[in-house]
């Protein structure tokens, strides 16, 4: 069952990265886009934990990282995305004993997510002197960012949930039926 949740989470990080680097840059906006990637990470961090959201955040932040037109250095996205899905897996974990996280925690976790993500890819961009960090626009960058991953969470985030709730070990199934 474990070989089967992660193929899963790895056809949705190859399914967001290939989406978010061949179409959503057709509709950028100050050179941003929804950031797909990012959505599907916390979307396996809200079901499946802060270990899964930093290990597919990783995997999907070193997609990033290597797939044309990559024009920085290797890591950053997976830095940032590893620990935006870790943070985004904390979250779970605390609303999970008070209850389960509702739409309006889910679209602020987004927007947490997609701030730390923004931020340490831009703060990495800064030390390693990379021309394309403006930090003059960085906050409305991050407001444009945060729009778009939000809008795009309503869609991908109850389907990869969805989706990975329905593959359970035969244990927790047998604990949930009558």
């Amino acid at each position: 069952m474990i070989a089967l949740r992660i193929g899963l989470a790895a056809l949705f990080l190859m399914i967001a990265v290939t989406v978010q680097t061949s179409v959503l840059t057709n509709v950028a906006v100050a050179g941003v886009t929804c950031d797909l990637t990012l959505i599907v990470v916390i979307a396996l961090a809200l079901s499946r934990g802060a270990e899964w959201g930093a290990i597919t955040g990783f995997a999907g932040g070193l997609l990033l990282d290597v797939v044309p037109p990559a024009d920085h250095t290797a890591g950053r996205w997976a830095l940032s995305l590893a620990i935006a899905g870790y943070v985004a897996g904390l979250i779970r974990r605390e609303r999970t004993s008070s209850g389960p996280v509702g739409p309006l925690g889910v679209a602020l976790t987004v927007v947490l997510g997609t701030a730390i993500s923004f931020f340490l890819y831009s703060a990495t961009g800064s030390l390693l002197h990379d021309p394309t960090v403006d930090w003059s626009e960085f906050g409305v960058r991050l407001g444009i960012a945060a729009g778009y991953d939000v809008v795009g969470a309503i869609v991908v985030i109850p389907l990869v949930m969805w989706i990975m709730g329905r593959v359970k070990p035969a244990r927790e199934r047998r604990r949930v039926a009558p």
